[in-house]
């Protein structure tokens, strides 16, 4: 897909180039679906500000679900309605054990 200048997007030019590259198949996937996970983040990075603060754009971890929070996110649903939503926020501190004694970490 190009932009209004007519320039190729991130996709594109990752699909272009791969071979270029030297890009292994499972390379290329990856690269793609960083490429459309960095196009939706910056269609929804004005919304909920805990998505900017813990969302790992340099990970290779969900990034199916990734893309599918973010579409969905983008389409205008609340996050209550967004399977996995938390679940891609990797950033997010986890329950931690410290000397026997559980501290949980609570979304506000």
């Amino acid at each position: 897909m190009r932009n209004e200048s007519g320039r190729m997007n991130q996709e594109e030019f990752i699909k272009s180039m791969a071979s270029v590259w030297g890009m292994s198949q499972v390379e290329r996937e990856i690269a793609i679906k960083k490429a459309r996970i960095f196009d939706l983040w910056m269609d929804v990075m004005d919304f909920p500000p805990m998505l900017r603060q813990f969302f790992d754009l340099d990970s290779d971890k969900l990034l199916d679900e990734k893309i599918e929070a973010l579409t969905t996110l983008k389409e205008g649903k609340p996050i209550h309605e967004i399977p996995k939503f938390y679940d891609i926020l990797e950033l997010y501190p986890k329950d931690q054990e410290q000397s026997g004694i559980v501290t949980n970490t609570f979304w506000c």
